[in-house]
Parts: C-alpha cells; structure tokens; sequence
C-alpha cells in the first residue's frame, strides 16, 4: 500500500507518536511524508520527505499565520503550495492519505479538492478541544467532514464526543485508535532499584495543560505530611530519605517551576534536568517508582490532551501512574488498579494519592494492559484495516 503522511511540522520533538507511526508503517509499506518543514532529521531519520514550505517570506509568514489564527480559510490557500501538493499527490500515486491534526490539516485539505482518494485526519487533542471555541473553524471543519472521501480518527472515544458535541452531529465514519507505544523499547530491566528514596518521575513539555504546579504543590504537601508522621524513624537500618521528584523536560513555564519549588521550600527535593531524548527517558523510567502527570485543561485557551504517550510508556516499564481525570486518560488508567486518579487541580485529593502510593511495588499488569491495547504494532496493523476499508 502507498501511503502519503501530511504532517505541517516534522519531526518535532514533542509529537513523536507521528513519527512512531510513520516508521511502523513503513516496515510493511511505502509511506512518503509531505510536510511544510522537516526537523531534527538526525534525531528522527527517515528516508521518503518532501518539504513543501508554505511561505518563505519571514514576513508574510507571521502575518499567514495571524489570519490562520482567525481560522480564516483565505491564510491557508495559496496557489504555488496547491501546485506543488498536487504534483507530488500525481507523482506519488498513494492508496490513501493521512493529515495529522483537524486545524493543521486545513493546509493539505483547503489546497487538494480530489476526492477519488480516501484521506483520513487525526485529531490528538488542541484541535478537539480548545479550536472547537471558534465558530469559524467549526463552520469549516462540518464542511470537510461532509466531503464523501474525508475518514476521522480520534485518539479516545472522549476526543470524538467532544467533536460530536460541538458540531452537532454525529460522525458515523469516524474510528478510534489509540496511540501506540514500543513495547520492546520501554521494557524495564531493573526491578532491583533501591526505594530510598522512592523517586516519582514526570516526562513532559512544561505547558500549562502538564499541570506541573499542581503536582509541586501535593508534592510539598506530601513531604509536609510525612515531616510530621514517624515515616523518619531514626532507628530503622535504613532510615528512609525524603521521597525524591524528577521533572525532566523543557518548555516556557519551566523557569516558573523552578521558581515555584524554591519558594515552597523543596527545591533539594524537586530536580529539573531539562530536556531529555527516548533513551534518556527510558533511563530515568529505570530509576523511578512511580510516574505521576496532573493533565488539566489550560485556562484561558481550553486546550486538552488526548492520552498522554508518556503515561503509555510509564505503564509499559510497570510504573504505577498517576493522573487526573482528564479527557481520555481514564479510557487508560483504571483507578485503584493502574495507579491513582483524582480531579484537575486538586492538590490535596493528588497529595494523599502520592502518600498511599509509596509503597506500591511496580505492576506487571500495566505492562499487560499496554501490551494487548496500547502497542505500536497492533497500532499499524488496526489503522491499515481503517485504510483498507474505510466505510466499514
């Protein structure tokens, strides 16, 4: 099967699912990713990408994008970009076409009008939540789905609902699938780690919907609860150290985090290593008991996740995790039995979840859980039966 990726950014760090995707396809199929700009292609090589800048001019680009911002569909034509996307659909030939993102997609849709070839577009989650918000983009976004060839995956059933809801229709060709995660990749060697201190660990960008104070903040109150308890017992063999809190990642509120533990007083406690690549992650994953992310929904913007890659690949290493109940991150982790969740930005409902999970030991059934419906494989196999038989 030919199949042709449109995605407006690769491969950004943060949206490694598309890349993880495209690799897996590839093992049993011809895939070419069209994209506006290609990055770190040394980090994430793949052979067949076509970069189609859409403007060039520095200039006009910020201007572009201010009117895409309005969801204005006038910023997302233009007639050079429409030639050239069209001359490699025709010199591609694919059996099937595959946009990321309902917004980004309009630079693919609103450019090609054939609708002899099924295109499927994967909504993750800003462009199912918070983009919902303007009338103009769900005018438009009714209007392509109403195209005869044009199939919507979500990432969660929650996701669909969402655009269900807002559009007032009932999407009957749309498809669920789940991200999927390489189980082979995060597989932990280490079940012998010492658990002094018992170490937490989150693996994210540092935007508002992580939801890192509130995890500082049921943090600061965790260690509060445990200076005043006998957890310090002087007279054990081994007394027990203060429970340890890893953030790696980087992102425009890390230097407010940073800030944030200093002024609650458990900056020896909370470690910022900043960014981290798959295998440094996995590394840290390896020396962590258990793997926390407060998803919330950002205030002002609204904007919500889909299902968390990290949470996935924290369960894969039978990591207990903790999270809210946030979009479709309960569609993943089932409360008591995978780890813990608790409300958006309830500091102390996540800082006593925190203290009854200290002695959780790692969990072989979340790397099962993960194995039978998280994993990259299944993942490629189930989304070639969507593009196989698309109506069905």
């Amino acid at each position: 099967m030919k199949i042709l990726v449109f995605v407006k950014t690769f491969a950004n760090p943060t949206l490694t699912f598309i890349y993880n995707e495209v690799t897996e396809l590839a093992q049993q199929h011809q895939v070419r990713v069209v994209t506006c700009e290609q990055k770190n292609a040394d980090l994430f090589p793949f052979e067949d990408v076509v970069e189609i800048p859409f403007e060039t001019n520095p200039r006009l680009a910020k201007i572009r994008y201010k009117i895409q911002t309005l969801d204005i569909e006038l910023g997302f034509k233009k007639r050079s970009f429409k030639k050239r996307l069209q001359k490699e659909v025709e010199a591609f030939r694919p059996d099937v076409i595959h946009t990321h993102f309902g917004w980004e997609s309009w630079l693919f849709l609103l450019n090609f009008s054939r609708t002899d070839i099924p295109v499927f577009i994967s909504f993750h989650g800003f462009d199912a939540s918070h983009k919902l918000r303007s009338d103009r983009y769900r005018k438009t976004l009714k209007t392509i789905l109403q195209r005869p060839n044009i199939h919507p995956i979500f990432v969660s059933n929650f996701m669909q609902k969402q655009v269900e809801v807002s559009l007032d229709v009932v999407i009957t060709k749309a498809r669920i699938l789940y991200y999927g995660t390489d189980t082979d990749f995060f597989k932990r060697q280490n079940y012998d780690y010492p658990r002094n201190p018992v170490t937490f660990l989150q693996v994210s960008s540092f935007a508002p919907k992580k939801g890192h104070e509130f995890t500082i903040r049921a943090f600061a109150q965790l260690l509060q609860r445990l200076e005043k308890s006998d957890f310090y017992q002087p007279s054990a063999a081994e007394p027990p150290l203060p429970p340890l809190l890893i953030l790696a990642g980087d992102g425009p509120l890390r230097s407010a985090m940073i800030q944030l533990a200093e002024e609650l007083g458990v900056s020896d406690s909370v470690k910022f290593p900043g960014l981290v690549n798959r295998q440094q992650a996995k590394a840290l994953m390896e020396r962590s008991h258990v793997f926390v992310h407060h998803s919330v929904t950002s205030k002002p913007v609204g904007d919500m996740e889909g299902i968390p890659n990290a949470l996935m690949e924290a369960m894969a290493m039978e990591m207990p995790v903790l999270s809210t109940i946030h979009s479709g991150i309960p569609e993943l982790i089932e409360d008591g039995v995978n780890g813990f969740l608790v409300a958006e930005e309830d500091i102390t409902a996540y800082a006593q979840r925190l203290y009854e999970v200290l002695k959780w030991p790692y969990l072989p059934h979340n790397r099962a859980k993960i194995m039978a419906q998280f994993e990259k494989q299944q993942h490629a196999r189930q989304l070639v039966e969507y593009y196989t038989n698309p109506q069905s």
